[in-house]
């Protein structure tokens, strides 16, 4: 009987990965794909198909232009997909307004629901093995920059403009609406948080949820995480796990564990434990 079982378990489980998840995905879509490609990319790019479309996303402005820094591979780009894992698995289609400039350094997942504004002479450069999963917007009017292994969750805004001239009549000027924004290597952008014009994020910080990140934050000490409005310090020595395998360790050890809080990391451990793993 445990055997039955097992198979039983093992057929619900493949059905609801390959069949369920699959058909209420957004499918691929192979006309759409080598419309885009050929519409933003450079020839020689767009022949090797480095952007995935899914579904119809919304390409409202395709003045702009996009290319590859560093290996130009196939589907390294996935425009509108389904993210399985987050809460909306599929929600409605990305919206894109692309005026200006968009780099691509690698593999790039854009879910769904999302708003990509890039003005005129604005550039959005995405460093490789980055996740924009849904109801993000992001604006760059100057120059946004996201660093490598940097995550966002759902709902986040990364806007370099707000879009409005403000006079100040006590000084007698009116300020630029629009400053660039860095982004760091591995940071960790939590939901429903703006990171505004201004901004600089160090390598490996994590921004809490519900926050406003506005300034230049370079002076906060490695592996911290801020969060509040506007963003302060947290705390330090803290980094997220990427690492595939030690995510997988840990999963195990608190399923066969589930009395303990902590998992004890040996007195070896290094902080790059819980960078990505070395392919």
């Amino acid at each position: 009987m445990n055997r039955i079982a097992h198979i039983i378990d093992k057929f619900r489980v493949g059905y609801s990965k390959i069949i369920l998840q699959n058909f209420w995905s957004h499918w691929f879509n192979p006309l759409y794909t080598l419309y885009f490609n050929f519409i933003f990319f450079p020839f020689r790019q767009a022949l090797r198909l480095p952007v995935f479309v899914f579904g119809w996303p919304r390409l409202y402005i395709q003045y702009g232009t996009m290319e590859c820094v560093g290996r130009c591979k196939t589907g390294m780009v996935r425009l509108n997909v389904s993210i399985a894992g987050t809460p909306q698995y599929a929600a409605g289609h990305t919206q894109m307004n692309i005026w200006g400039k968009v780099i691509f350094r690698g593999y790039t997942r854009i879910g769904t629901g999302n708003r990509i504004n890039v003005g005129r002479y604005g550039v959005l450069d995405i460093g490789k093995d980055i996740t924009i999963p849904h109801f993000c917007n992001i604006t760059a009017y100057t120059r946004v920059t996201i660093g490598q292994h940097t995550q966002f969750a759902h709902r986040c805004q990364v806007m370099d403009s707000n879009y409005h001239y403000i006079a100040d009549f006590n000084k007698r000027v009116i300020p630029n609406y629009s400053k660039p924004i860095q982004i760091g290597d591995y940071c960790w952008i939590c939901n429903s948080t703006t990171i505004a014009g201004g901004a600089v994020l160090p390598d490996r910080t994590i921004v809490a949820s519900n926050s406003l990140v506005s300034k230049d934050m370079s002076s906060i000490p490695p592996d911290s995480i801020i969060g509040g409005i506007p963003a302060k310090l947290i705390g330090s020595g803290y980094r997220r796990v990427k690492s595939e395998k030690l995510n997988k360790k840990l999963w195990h050890y608190f399923h066969d564990n589930p009395t303990e809080r902590f998992y004890p990391l040996p007195p070896e451990a290094d902080p790059t434990c819980c960078d990505v793993d070395e392919s």
